[in-house]
């Protein structure tokens, strides 16, 4: 089968990074597009370092600058691209301007090279509803290594290895955990689906491969860091959301599988990798 261009907006977030590294690992061409922003996070920056691939072509614009996107296009011909978001000062209106921005730009490269697919992630569901120009993905809560420091299993690493009170949430709330490599694993398997000729336009959920209560969140954490979880959350009703929508494994027939202590383990192998080298970067 032959390997198509794929570019990858916002690439130094989570998922984007990932899509990239997993992508270049499968012998496509990534394209990723990543801007200076200003907040822009110290592990963002550094995802972008980890990028770097005989593959993997960096542009630094936004998609602010037409002129730019517009050159970008016209150069690399990407047959699919990947919206992706950070994890966010980003309300939803920005994240639907970015979608019509992109939206304008295929509309215009497909008048000179068909660009076969747009992707987008978590948009905001009842405005992507009705849409017939795109494939919108909605995940639940992410995490995996390299995770931004926003993501409640994040708060709740830091919080239990620093001894810290883990604030903001309830014990009896469901966290509707997706492994990083499910959520990957699940669009590349879309993405050679559309390579086969289909086009699935509309809406699909990545299921969660696992549900846990943030009290049992916690307590795992701490068994596997070795650590007391002296915290006691609040109590209320449990919270669980769930979106009316076919999942992308009625497409893929993949099932996402990572148990979220298999999962954990990974992420809190990398943490403590991540901290040693941010220690000894600090200390020369």
């Amino acid at each position: 089968m032959v390997e198509q261009t794929v570019m990858v907006v916002g690439v130094s977030t989570f998922k984007g990074f990932h899509l990239a590294r997993r992508l270049l690992k499968e012998g496509f061409d990534v394209v990723g597009i990543d801007d200076e922003g200003k907040y822009k996070t110290q592990i963002a920056k550094q995802r972008l370092y980890v990028l770097t691939h005989p593959r993997f072509h960096l542009v630094r614009t936004s998609l602010t600058q037409k002129a730019n996107m517009r050159q970008v296009l016209t150069t690399y011909e990407p047959a699919h691209i990947l919206l992706c978001a950070g994890p966010s000062k980003a309300y939803d209106g920005h994240l639907m301007e970015r979608y019509e921005r992109m939206k304008r730009y295929v509309s215009r490269q497909s008048k000179r090279v068909p660009v076969n697919s747009l992707i987008t992630f978590d948009l905001p569901v009842e405005e992507t509803r009705q849409s017939t120009s795109a494939i919108h993905l909605v995940t639940e809560d992410v995490y995996g290594p390299w995770d931004d420091e926003s993501s409640i299993f994040s708060k709740a690493i830091l919080a239990v290895d620093g001894g810290h009170r883990f604030v903001g949430a309830y014990a009896s709330d469901i966290v509707n955990a997706s492994h990083i490599d499910d959520v990957v694993e699940s669009v590349v398997r879309l993405l050679r689906l559309l390579q086969s000729g289909v086009s699935p336009i509309g809406q699909y959920q990545i299921e969660a491969s696992d549900y846990v209560q943030v009290q049992t969140l916690l307590a795992d954490i701490g068994q596997l860091l070795h650590r007391p979880v002296r915290v006691s959350l609040p109590i209320r009703d449990p919270m669980f959301h769930e979106y009316d929508l076919p999942t992308l494994e009625t497409l893929t027939g993949f099932h996402p599988s990572t148990s979220l202590y298999e999962g954990l383990k990974q992420v809190l192998d990398w943490y403590g990798a991540y901290q040693t080298m941010m220690k000894e970067g600090m200390s020369k």
